[in-house]
């Protein structure tokens, strides 16, 4: 009676065994076809490194704050 459950439990053992392997296989198998794809569509997907302007200047800075309108517009909305 020992022996059959021995051998049922080697049984499960080695069938979650094999499916464990075979779903890391199918895994394996299919991010292989996703790397084959974009290897054969590679200029779609290639990285292309785009030069800098170095004699772009970023765009001046705002330093005046608020303009009149909005001073006056902001003075009429808090005397509401």
């Amino acid at each position: 009676m020992a022996w059959e459950l021995l051998a049922m439990w080697g049984i499960v053992v080695a069938t979650i065994i094999w499916f464990i392997r075979d779903e890391k296989r199918l895994r394996a198998e299919a991010e292989l076809q996703r790397a084959a794809y974009y290897y054969a569509h590679a200029p779609k997907y290639r990285h292309v490194t785009v030069e800098r302007a170095a004699e772009a200047a970023p765009p001046p800075r705002r330093t005046g704050g608020l303009s009149s309108e909005q001073r006056t517009f902001i003075k009429e909305f808090s005397n509401r």
